[in-house]
């Protein structure tokens, strides 16, 4: 993935996250995790630089769409990278299944993570029943969505011809 491909799938994730609104009640008011998938693709297909850099300023983007303190965001893409890079060689890179599971335990991650940040900081008064219920939310659309975002990067590497030889 070159810098400009991946400057494009960051910043073309944080259009669609912005856009696209919430999950409805029932799933805590979920984001979809759009910004998070671009970082999981990135961890499980390339080197750890290239992974906190997308994480650095995919988590910084998106702490500046909402009124989230700038950098918790990016902490917690970065744990969540590191843990997927962590398992980059001893899973199917390219599998959705392989995705769906990362995108899941990763999106709880990184939302537990913010709720202890804020919680922490008196930013936000949610109660544990509630936090409960937008990990769980934001876990299944992590699950749902990553795949896809993941299918996506992988097939706008494949037509601009980008992709590392040996995996085409």
């Amino acid at each position: 993935m070159t810098l400009l491909v991946l400057v494009f799938a960051v910043l073309t994730g944080v259009v669609a996250q912005a856009l696209l609104p919430t999950s409805g009640a029932w799933l805590g008011a979920a984001q979809a995790p759009i910004l998070l998938g671009v970082v999981l693709y990135v961890a499980l297909v390339y080197d750890q630089r290239r992974m906190l850099i997308c994480a650095l300023a995919a988590g910084l983007l998106q702490d500046a769409l909402g009124q989230i303190p700038l950098g918790y965001s990016s902490f917690g893409f970065c744990l969540a990278g590191l843990a997927a890079y962590r398992y980059q060689e001893e899973v199917f890179q390219h599998e959705g299944l392989t995705h769906a599971v990362f995108g899941a335990a990763a999106s709880g991650l990184v939302t537990l993570v913010l709720y202890v940040l804020l919680r922490k900081d008196g930013s936000i008064h949610l109660s544990p029943v509630w936090a409960l219920k937008k990990i769980a939310g934001a876990a299944l659309l992590g699950a749902l969505v990553t795949p896809l975002v993941c299918w996506l990067l992988a097939h706008l590497e494949r037509r601009l011809g980008c992709r590392p030889a040996e995996e085409r």
